[in-house]
């Protein structure tokens, strides 16, 4: 029969089949370009490559064991255990966990936990356990910084290795990988869809959306047709019709002048142009040009300036105009 020994209540603890229960204590470290570490220095047996622009796509390994050195060689003579529990929750290997930031105070939208993936738990003895893990990032801790399709709750899996502490680890993290392939994935709570491959310095390129062949930011609309299947973003599509408008109201501009003056005199060569600014101009106040997508349409309404209430489209500022939206591809109205 298994031998029970005492444990605290707050103290993480290992389990493993037919494993005994041992109670552990241990002092916290976390990343170690922001923490002194613990005993342990993990180092990658291949040379750091530099970033190429122009690479598309990032070799992604996330558990890169097989590179790392890990000093003092002891860590590789301690047993390894299939999980442990700390504040009475059982972390196994795979989970995501979120780590204690040091400083943070707990105040919701200030500073955030780290996230990690446990790979492996190993314990030297009962008041020394330890957890390799691979770093997740928020976008702003990236070389390359936030980018603008990154979400507000998006985070970016690595393969940043590290050993910390079993007493760091708060709770598992609800996180889920999102496919972007997958068109009926829901997008809720935190995600990650990118890989970060510390070897190389490279990220993982999203899914490419619309006719401008950019990523997609899923705080922001995105509009599909069933026509072509091509997802086209919200911006896109309103900068479209405000293009359209203001072409149309280029147009008119240009109608009206040369109906006020049919027969207009051409300028003699090397004549001075500047005499005919003293001209009263003939057309329209300029048109200022606002768009949104509302209940399936696209609402427009044309801002007079000049205090003019005709609208080259010859409704006033008040009107609003809604369109159906048109493919950007197919021109097929999306329903």
């Amino acid at each position: 029969m298994a031998l029970k020994r005492k444990r605290s209540n707050s103290a993480p603890r290992l389990l493993e089949p037919n494993e005994d229960t041992w109670s552990t204590s241990s002092t916290s470290s976390n990343r170690q370009f922001e923490l002194a570490a613990t005993e342990f220095t993990v180092k990658i047996d291949v040379p750091k490559q530099p970033r190429n622009r122009k690479k598309p796509k990032a070799k992604f390994e996330v558990d890169i064991i097989s590179k790392l050195i890990i000093q003092p060689s002891k860590w590789h003579r301690m047993r390894s255990y299939s999980s442990f529990i700390n504040s009475e929750i059982t972390f196994k290997r795979g989970d995501i966990v979120e780590v204690k930031r040091p400083g943070n105070d707990g105040v919701p939208g200030e500073r955030r936990e780290w996230i990690a993936k446990v790979l492996d738990v190993r314990a030297d003895d009962p008041s020394h356990v330890y957890v390799r893990i691979a770093w997740f990032y928020w976008p702003e801790d990236l070389p390359m910084g936030r980018m603008e399709y990154h979400g507000r709750n998006e985070v970016i899996e690595s393969n940043h290795p590290d050993i910390i502490d079993a007493m760091t680890v708060n709770g598992k993290a609800d996180i889920k990988e999102w496919d972007e392939e997958d068109e009926d994935a829901s997008i809720e709570g935190y995600y990650y869809r990118q890989q970060f491959d510390y070897l190389s310095g490279q990220l993982t390129t999203p899914r490419q959306f619309c006719i401008c062949k950019r990523y997609y930011n899923p705080d922001t609309k995105i509009v599909n047709c069933s026509e072509c299947q091509i997802w086209m973003h919200e911006e896109c599509i309103i900068k479209d019709a405000i293009r359209r408008h203001k072409k149309s109201s280029l147009t008119a501009k240009i109608s009206d002048d040369l109906k006020s003056d049919p027969n207009p005199t051409p300028l003699e060569k090397g004549a001075n142009k500047s005499r005919d600014k003293t001209k009263k101009s003939t057309s329209k106040p300029d048109q200022g040009i606002a768009a949104v997508l509302f209940e399936g349409k696209i609402r427009i309404r044309e801002v007079t300036k000049k205090g003019d209430n005709d609208s080259d489209s010859g409704l006033d500022s008040d009107t609003i105009i809604d369109e159906d939206i048109h493919c950007l591809q197919c021109g097929e109205v999306v329903s």
